[in-house]
């Protein structure tokens, strides 16, 4: 990521008619973390957030900066990224709406763990970080939730962990397809193609490449300009283990 790149500033929350604000709370709802809460729980949140429609391209958060504002993705998708000091890229996956992300930097990292990039026109609501730590405090479902997303993400953490140190690239391509397939379907788009899948993986495109032309051969999976269509999904899990 370029030194001068910058993240999209919040914009103060401006008032709303009472017509978009139940838009607004509407699309706040929707996002997992607030759907338990109660009318007017909800717009105080949105009073005390701001929200910004960004272009696909556009870095909304640095990885380093402080975290003072939860992610809220509202509309279109975000893609987290890692870089090391030598350029190389570690796609840290495709978080479409409605969700949050990187709620790690706000409950104890204290700076953004990612590069967040629109990957698409997206929403993005910008949320007090006192706000989510109190809601948490306050609300026994926005707790319950935190914590499951803590625990699936640990257990994905130890899953990734055991596929990098012991599975070939086939393996680990099977694996993130049949993780993701479970989301969107039979068919997957891949994220930047794939070269996007290879810095997902943190391996080669041409190592990508290879895995997928194995996958096919067997009958696993169809690949297609930009995306792979799964065939025979019990057998790819099973080639993922």
């Amino acid at each position: 990521m370029p030194e001068d790149a910058r993240a999209v500033p919040p914009s103060a929350p401006a008032p709303a008619s009472g017509g978009a604000m139940t838009g607004d709370a509407e699309m706040l709802r929707a996002v997992p973390l607030f759907g338990h809460l109660g009318d007017e729980r909800l717009a105080y949140l949105l009073r005390r957030s701001a929200v910004r429609t960004v272009g696909a391209g556009t870095t909304v958060a640095v990885r380093g900066r402080p975290a003072g504002r939860l992610l809220v993705v509202e509309a279109g998708t975000l893609t987290g990224l890692r870089e090391t000091a030598r350029g190389q890229r570690l796609r840290l996956g495709e978080f479409p709406a409605p969700c949050t992300v990187d709620k790690a930097a706000v409950l104890g990292a204290g700076a953004y763990t990612a590069t967040w990039l629109a990957a698409t026109r997206a929403r993005v609501r910008l949320l007090p970080a006192g706000d989510l730590l109190a809601l948490i405090d306050d609300v026994a479902a926005v707790r319950h939730h935190v914590i499951a997303y803590l625990a699936r993400q640990l257990d994905r953490r130890q899953d990734d962990l055991v596929s990098s140190s012991f599975g070939d690239t086939p393996a680990r391509v099977a694996a993130w397809l049949t993780r993701t397939a479970v989301r969107t379907g039979d068919r997957v788009v891949l994220p930047g193609a794939q070269a996007g899948l290879a810095e997902t993986l943190g391996v080669s495109r041409v190592s990508v490449n290879r895995a997928l032309r194995t996958l096919a051969r067997a009958g696993l999976v169809r690949v297609e300009p930009g995306a792979v269509v799964v065939l025979a999904p019990a057998p790819l899990a099973r080639r993922a283990e």
